[in-house]
């Protein structure tokens, strides 16, 4: 049975992450209900997802992705390019 260390962390069974797939890096949320605490992981949304939303919309003076395109261009050339 895990117990709570002093930092609060606990560690999660391996047959718990197995069957949600948990893995390090993942986001989980912790949702009080009826005075028990849930457990879920977060599910990670590709940026595909995101395709089409702008699509046909205007801003500015170009389409979105014209206008994304010179905010960040504009960002880089002021910032530089960072080396991680």
């Amino acid at each position: 049975m895990p117990t709570i260390t002093q930092k609060g962390q606990v560690t999660i069974p391996k047959q718990f992450r197995e069957n949600l797939n948990i893995q390090e890096g993942d986001n989980l949320v912790f949702e009080l209900k009826d005075g028990m605490l849930i457990l879920r992981k977060k599910e990670r949304k590709s940026i595909l997802s995101l395709g089409g939303i702008a699509k046909d919309r205007r801003v500015g003076t170009g389409s979105e992705r014209e206008y994304t395109k010179k905010i960040v261009s504009g960002k880089i050339a002021k910032e530089g390019l960072k080396n991680g």
